[in-house]
């Protein structure tokens, strides 16, 4: 029987399992979905059978806790100790999940034995449940529900959850009238509680989404008041797609104007005594908006599809006219999607429209109480603006000027952009931003800039919404992301209406970096575009007609119907005129057929027969006939039928011309090529919805016609929507598999999509049927080498030349396989004949490539200075983004940081990758740049495509391993800071604290995830290794990236660097310096690793040497002190900001001299405990000396070498040096000291 406590103990079960889902959705690159649940059900159970021994409370905890702890530890050192590949993998998998199974293990068997034995836990442990729930889910996503596909998806799971906990409570107790009480007032706590946090939840999302938004049940919309926040965070969640005519990029897309302002409140939402009110939610059925017609205004239709946005939500461009609310198709993706029509500003003539003031006058378009109203502003904000206001504009007499003239001052003049806009010290935001700061975000410039327009008479309002960036449009279609959420101005103008004005600045405040937008497409817009293009068909329009509420008489009524039926009219006016001229023009054909007048008959039959051409013996019998009608006295029937005859005779023939010309429109008026015709007319024109439409009728027209899948899938492709083009090629592929441009399309979107296996196939089949085209057998041998096939790729382009001759790509091709085969002297050749040949007919862009790829052939094989040479002649035969890429990775192995960055932020300015972005990225972590690196991760690396990747050499999951790399390299040196930060008292101890586990953390995490992906590379070398010549690169770069995951794990990386030992160095004999050092530094032997270094290319391979010398001064320590000091002089000399990344302290000498006539409130030895506290530890025999001295009201420090040579001083002007201010001189010290100047 299933009893209240049994169905409480399978909901508690159901319930601890959703617990369990919840961190593997956060961390789905590292935990599996099914091990945390799975884990959970193993320790129920357990518990369960220790339950049944009667053992005491706290000692079934202990004993589940430890046997399972104890049997995870058994489990990881088995996999440790056993030396095969699979128990390899197992083992670094189980060390990434083992802490969440422990901390699961420990939560889940304590509440679990507590909930058999313990009746008041029993109770209140649903409270429990929910508030750790709440704690799961507080911050997701920066205060969105991002990990669920769809905010449905979270909402039901989060109801789920909730229903089964109440249900628990209500199970826990039996009711009685106290309990009762309690649980009644507990709700009401609860919900007070909920109202609390859910405020407090809105304003840290809003603060974390530019200010502006704040979330609903789906997703996100605009508050409909602003508030001047201290420090905001932007997102790059895509908020929505939208869709209009290019020529109106420039536009505001409106989400609503904010009217009404209050010193306390702010700008708010408020009617104009005069206007309508604004519409700010989608109407359930299609609508038409009335409003005043004004001049300078164009009709543009826009589209606009929800993605993170409120369904009910509204955006258009000024002046919405009509709404027509969609039924899209069933996605889990957009939470819906309308259109609307608005009349908008295309091209503001000021020259004409910008002299007239407002005079209140309705004939102007705002009343006499309207222009009252948005010219409203309270004393105290008048006093804050009106006279700088004057001040600027007094020698301006023009309306326009006056407005262009308050907006330069905040665009052009000492104002900056900031998100950290610091809190007033009196509370007044507003005040602290004009008088003080002079930085902001936009609702700032915003505010400021309406109130300061208001002050002189001119009627403002604040909008919200976002703006669009033109360069991210695909086929007239724009990502629309939560960085792009904007506040700016608009100012009416008598007999134009409102206008927009933006007063937010582009200068920004000093140490940010901030992304407005930039990468605003990437693989997820892309993704949610091609759904777009290929469902659009589906789309449903409502048939529910919603009216304006204020059609004020018979006469506006009357004029409205006529204006919603006017199509109406046109069609019945039109078809009765149609009726009229048929009847006319049939009217002697119906004589003919349903007369019984034979006199009758025979006249109008010859009236017809005289407009045609007749033989002379015909005419005579019809006049005779005529005659006869007209005087004879008696017209027979037969008369009638021989007039009849007569005229048939010809009439047949016209009849049969007139059908056949009827069939041929019907026939031959569309096929499916003239369909592709016009398809191609309006690409020409860039009308991709036309071209759009047309082919995907034609495709439902003509399903068996792969002409139209061609040109459907050519265009797709061409705008790089990849994955639509793919699945429409498919299709047409299936049609005619023999189609050769389709399997060219079709072979470059699989390439693009990084299916290269699925993309060499199809290039294979197009050279079976085009085998002369040279550009596919060179994109052939490139997709061999994408593949790890390369000999595959070197036999087919060897007899492709014996075939057809030479060719400067498929010469480029063999080289890049040959390269891959570790062939120096065969690559090299192919290389130089591309070179030579490009050369010769003065290709350029061609010749640049081939320098760029044999400069990676030189610096692969360690002849460096080759390699710079031909990255060099690369540049100077075209200017391409990675040839300078080239020359700042052999400038940074010779530690040339300085002039590695100047091409690095070359080739940035011209690539479409993010590669020179990482590059940047790596490159400031190195020189201790952190926060320039952090800044350019956060900007530059989000929303990026991955199509890309199919033309360089790397894999999907070899660029993620550098990504992560590099951000876990970010953390790491974070926490080393922060670890020997000095902190100025409590509140800063605390701040540390939560920074230390914050950055351990996200380290320990991107390091795990970072392995994970070296094993998939790893695994991408291993199933393309065959047994051949070409296995060696297969089996060298899987123990590569096998050594880079367990690198730091103990002996197991050691025997994947010795096996990839063994193949480099049999084809690089150079690179046996490299694999001495690193197997030197796995084995603890500074012997060998002195061997390795003695080996290595002191000039070109500094940027390894830093390394090895940081790592060997933690082994020389504990055995040489020598070479202890050795090192980390010549690691100071090479790259100081390497200590922090190997968190090593400087060992120095410490001197401190003070003047002691300062007044000073901290001793010699309380100054050099602290300095000991930070990066440094006192060494009487250390070659380094660090020298402390305060006099003249200011502190110096200087280090000095054995030579007595400064190496670095700086000075800090301190008037009473306390404790505090020599803290924080330590610490900009300190940062100073241990980053390389750039």
């Amino acid at each position: 029987m299933l009893t209240r406590y049994k169905l409480n103990f399978l909901l508690r079960i159901l319930s601890l399992l959703m617990l369990s889902i919840i961190p593997s959705l956060y961390l789905f690159e590292i935990l599996p979905h099914f091990i945390l649940p799975v884990w959970a059900v193993i320790i129920i159970f357990l518990c369960y059978r220790f339950q049944k021994k009667q053992i005491k409370l706290s000692a079934s905890i202990i004993l589940i806790c430890l046997s399972l702890i104890i049997f995870l530890f058994l489990l990881l050192f088995l996999f440790k100790i056993i030396s095969v590949e699979l128990f390899d993998i197992l083992y670094l998998r189980l060390g990434i999940i083992i802490p969440f199974l422990i901390l699961q293990t420990v939560f889940i068997s304590t509440s679990t034995i507590y909930f058999y034995k313990n009746e008041k836990y029993r109770r209140y442990e649903p409270i429990v449940f929910f508030n750790i729930f709440a704690l799961l889910f507080w911050t997701q996503g920066n205060f969105s529900m991002s990990v669920f596909e769809h905010p449905i998806y979270a909402v039901l799971f989060s109801l789920s959850f909730s229903t089964i906990e109440i249900i628990r409570l209500f199970l826990s107790f039996n009711f009685e009238k106290k309990v009762f009480i309690f649980f009644l007032l507990f709700l009401s706590f609860f919900a007070f509680i909920m109202t609390f946090v859910l405020k407090n939840y809105n304003e840290a999302s809003s603060i974390n989404h530019g200010g502006l938004l704040q979330p609903t049940l789906f997703r996100f919309d605009f508050s409909d008041y602003l508030k001047l926040q201290s420090e905001i965070k932007m997102s790059d969640d895509l908020i929505l797609v939208a869709h209009f005519d290019n020529d109106f990029s420039h536009n505001m897309l409106r989400r609503m104007y904010l009217s009404g302002w209050d010193s306390a409140k702010g700008f708010y939402e408020k009617k104009a005594p005069s206007e309508k009110a604004q519409i700010t939610s989608l109407p359930k059925g299609q609508k038409d908006i009335l409003h005043r017609a004004f001049s300078m205004r164009e009709k543009v239709a826009q589209e606009y599809f929800f993605v993170n946005l409120s369904p009910s939500s509204f955006i258009a461009m000024d002046y919405p006219t009509q709404v027509i609310p969609y039924e899209i198709w069933d996605s889990s993706k957009f939470n819906g999607g309308y259109k609307v029509f608005s009349d908008a500003i295309f091209d503001f003539a000021s020259d004409l429209y910008g002299e007239t003031f407002p005079s209140g006058d309705e004939d102007e378009g705002m009343s006499k109480e309207d222009l009252d109203f948005y010219t409203k502003i309270d004393d105290e904000s008048f006093k804050l603006v009106h006279q700088a206001a004057e001040k600027i504009t007094e020698n301006i007499p023009d309306y326009l000027d006056k407005i262009l003239a308050l907006q330069f001052y905040f665009t052009d003049g000492d104002y900056h952009y900031s998100l950290k806009p610091g809190k007033a010290p009196d509370g007044n935001q507003l005040k602290y931003f004009l008088t003080e700061t002079k930085k902001g975000y936009c609702t700032y410039f915003a505010f400021s800039y309406a109130l300061m327009l208001r002050s002189i008479g001119i009627p403002s309002r604040v909008a919200v919404g976002f703006f669009v960036q033109p360069e991210s449009e695909v086929m007239n279609y724009y990502p629309v992301r939560a960085n792009m959420a904007h506040a700016w101005v608009e100012v009416f103008f008598p007999y134009i209406g409102w206008v927009s004005f933006d007063p937010t600045t582009s200068q920004l405040a000093e140490g940010e970096n901030i992304n407005f937008g930039m990468n605003a497409g990437g693989e997820e817009f892309n993704s949610l575009l091609s759904e777009i293009l290929e469902k659009r068909s589906e789309i449903k329009i409502t048939e529910i007609t919603e009216r304006e509420d204020d059609v004020s008489n018979i006469s506006t009524y009357i004029k409205q119907f006529f204006k919603d039926n006017i199509s109406f009219f046109r069609f019945i006016i039109i078809l009765f005129l149609i009726i009229i001229l048929v009847i006319y023009k049939a009217r002697p054909h119906l004589v003919l057929k349903f007369s019984k007048n034979n006199r009758r008959v025979v006249i109008t039959a010859g009236k017809l027969f005289k407009k045609r051409k007749r033989s002379t013996e015909e005419k005579i019998e019809m006049n005779t006939l005529i005659q006869k009608a007209k005087f004879a006295p008696e017209c027979t029937i037969d008369d009638a039928k021989a007039a009849k005859n007569l005229l048939k005779n010809k009439t047949k023939k016209i009849i049969v011309l007139l059908a056949f010309c009827l069939i041929s429109c019907f026939v031959f008026a569309e096929n499916a090529e003239s369909i592709v015709v016009e398809a191609e007319k309006a690409v020409e024109a860039e009308n991709w919805e036309l071209a759009l439409t047309l082919l995907q009728d034609g495709i439902k027209k003509y399903p068996q016609n792969d002409s139209l899948f061609l040109k459907l899938g050519e265009i797709y492709h061409n705008k790089e929507l990849y994955k639509p083009a793919y699945k429409i090629l498919k299709k047409g592929l299936e049609i005619n598999p023999e189609n050769s441009s389709i399997l060219f399309y079709i072979s470059g979107c699989a390439s693009s999509l990084n299916k290269y296996e699925e993309a060499l196939m199809y290039i294979k089949n197009y050279l079976r049927l085009i085998p002369y085209d040279r550009f596919a057998a060179s994109n052939y041998g490139w997709l061999c080498f994408k593949c790890h096939r390369p000999e595959e790729g070197i036999r087919f382009l060897l007899d492709n030349i014996k075939r057809y001759g030479e060719d400067l790509s498929v010469y480029n091709s063999l080289g890049t396989l040959y390269n891959e085969m570790f062939d120096y002297e065969k690559s090299k050749e192919f290389y130089t004949k591309a070179i030579k040949g490009a050369e010769q007919v003065n290709r350029t862009y061609s010749g640049s490539i081939y320098y760029y790829n044999k400069a990676i052939l030189e610096s692969q094989f360690y002849q460096f200075d080759n390699a710079i040479e031909d990255a060099k002649a690369s540049l100077d035969m075209r200017e391409r983004s990675s040839g300078y890429m080239m020359v700042g990775e052999l400038e940074e192995r010779r530690n040339n940081f300085s002039q590695a960055l100047s091409v690095y932020l070359s080739a940035y300015a011209d690539d479409d990758t993010p590669l020179s972005a990482l590059s940047i990225i790596n490159l400031y972590l190195k020189t201790g740049h952190i926060e320039k690196a952090e800044q350019y991760i956060l900007n530059q690396l989000q929303n990026t495509s991955e199509a890309w990747i199919s033309n360089y050499g790397l894999s999907v999951n070899e660029f993620k391993t550098n990504l992560y790399k590099i951000k876990k390299s970010l953390y790491i040196r974070k926490y080393n800071f922060e670890k020997t930060r000095l902190k100025s008292g409590f509140l800063d101890w605390i701040k540390n604290l939560g920074n230390k586990i914050n950055y351990k953390l996200k380290y320990t995490y991107y390091d795990a995830v970072f392995r994970l992906y070296s094993l998939k590379v790893a695994k991408e070398y291993k199933k393309n290794s065959t047994g051949d010549l070409s296995s060696n690169t297969n089996n060298l770069y899987t123990n590569t990236y096998y050594y880079n995951a367990f690198k730091g794990k103990g002996k197991k990386a050691l025997k994947y660097l010795k096996k990839a030992e063994s193949i480099e160095t049999m084809f690089i004999p150079q690179s046996a310096g490299a694999y001495l050092a690193d197997r030197a530094i796995l084995e603890g032997d500074l012997k060998l690793l002195n061997e390795g270094i003695s080996k290595m290319d002191l000039e070109w391979e500094k940027h390894s040497l830093a390394d090895l010398y940081a790592q060997g001064s933690k082994i020389a320590k504990k055995y040489s002190s020598q070479l202890y000091y050795i090192y980390l002089e010549s690691l100071f000399d090479l790259n100081p900001a390497v200590f922090l990344e190997y968190d090593i302290k400087l060992p120095v000498k410490i001197t401190v001299e003070i003047d002691k006539t300062e007044n000073i409130k901290i001793s010699a030895k309380k100054m050099k405990k602290l300095i000991l506290s930070s990066r440094f530890i006192e060494d009487a025999d250390s070659k380094f000396s660090l020298q402390l001295t305060y006099s003249n009201k200011s502190l110096a420090f200087k280090l000095s070498d054995k030579n007595g040579y400064t190496l670095y001083s700086k000075s800090f002007p301190i008037q009473k040096l306390d404790k505090n201010g020599f803290k924080n001189s330590v610490n900009i010290f300190v940062k100073d000291i241990f980053t390389f100047n750039l």
